[in-house]
């Protein structure tokens, strides 16, 4: 469904009835020292304390600067909406019937912050931000390094336009980094291992809400892998038009099963594209030169060990790893490619019929539930 969303408030909509909670305090936004031309953030964390008492949404106001002093103003409010609802995000919400439960919860918790806000503005607030997700549970047979293992073997940097692909922690997380956008896809209960031992900052997440580690004691824990679409509003318009779902991005419009599916589809798809290469068997090295012999006829044998070598140095090494080990030209890396496209397997190794029930998993899009999750009384 949906994880964590950033709501825009402008400043005729709301009223802080406590400035002195945010840091710096919030006097410094609404009346400047310095005047008005220059960008200003206030930012109210909540304490352990208020923790505590229940799930709270991070804040932080803004004035924009070069803007008019009318407009200048807005109150961001972050939250994980899951959280918010559940406490966790193994949890998953349903479809836009948790809506209202959502929005009640939200208006509550900022009420409790000294932040006045009506309920419809809540409702049609703007979405800066959105992070569409899905947590799918694995047979404890597989685990997620051996997804997220095959995922590090593709080069998706052009494809994405990424700027960054990070994996972390011995293949338990990768990310891929855009401006706009990233993609994250780990391992859901290690991942809270690592922020509950070493803290929030070795952990995939950036806010972990006080979330307690709800597998610690116990040597059984499930294998749920995180696939997670995290989007700014400049980059969800644009996917949203790819989609042919040209709709308001407000969080009444944004807040849905349907679009949540649409999303993670779309980029899986992109994602998977390019596993194709790990599924020509490259084992039985007689049968390989006989199907390129029967593909390509008029192909030279130097041609042939080219091709094979490269088969096999995209498996070893990834097909980032091997475009940069065997420094290939652009129109030798099409062309190669290409070539091995024609020889993807006809039979499915394990490996993709995995992938495949993933895929399923994101087609059906069930949401994961507490009674999924519990072996023994996990939680």
């Amino acid at each position: 469904m949906l994880d964590t969303i950033a709501l825009s408030i402008s400043e005729k909509d709301f009223f802080i009835k406590h400035p002195e909670r945010f840091s710096p305090h919030a006097s410094t936004v609404f009346r400047p020292v310095y005047g008005y031309r220059g960008f200003i953030k206030a930012t109210y964390n909540p304490v352990k304390a208020e923790k505590a008492t229940g799930y709270k949404p991070r804040l932080t106001l803004l004035k924009r600067p070069y803007t008019e002093l009318s407009s200048a103003i807005w109150l961001k409010i972050e939250f994980s909406a899951p959280k918010l609802i559940f406490g966790n995000n193994f949890e998953e919400l349903r479809d836009s019937d948790d809506l209202e439960i959502v929005l009640t919860a939200l208006h509550n918790a900022l009420v409790s912050m000294g932040i006045e806000i009506a309920y419809d503005t809540l409702l049609n607030a703007k979405t800066s931000m959105i992070h569409y997700s899905k947590n799918i549970l694995l047979d404890r047979s597989t685990p997620c390094f051996l997804i997220i293992q095959a995922l590090e073997k593709l080069d998706l940097s052009i494809k994405l336009d990424l700027t960054q692909t990070d994996f972390r922690n011995g293949g338990q997380m990768v990310k891929y980094h855009a401006s706009t956008y990233e993609i994250a896809l780990y391992d859901k209960v290690k991942d809270l291992e690592q922020a509950s031992k070493n803290g929030e900052k070795r952990g995939v997440e950036t806010d972990y809400g006080n979330m307690p580690d709800l597998f610690a004691e116990h040597k059984q824990k499930p294998e749920v892998l995180r696939f997670e679409i995290r989007l700014t509003s400049r980059k969800l318009k644009h996917v949203l038009k790819t989609l042919g779902l040209e709709t308001e991005c407000t969080l009444k419009k944004l807040f849905g099963a349907d679009i949540s599916r649409s999303v993670l589809l779309h980029y899986w798809k992109i994602i998977t594209e390019g596993l194709y290469m790990l599924n020509i068997d490259t084992k039985d090295i007689e049968k390989l030169v006989y199907e390129i012999q029967t593909a390509f006829p008029r192909k030279r044998t130097n041609k042939i060990m080219e091709l094979i070598g490269f088969i096999v140095c995209c498996q070893k090494l990834g097909v980032r790893g091997a475009r940069m080990a065997l420094n290939l030209k652009n129109h030798q890396w099409y062309r190669i490619k290409a070539d091995a496209k024609v020889l993807e397997g006809k039979d499915i190794c394990p490996r993709f019929l995995i992938l495949n029930c993933l895929k399923k998993d994101l087609q059906e899009f069930i949401p994961l539930v507490k009674a999924d999750i519990v072996v023994d009384g996990l939680i």
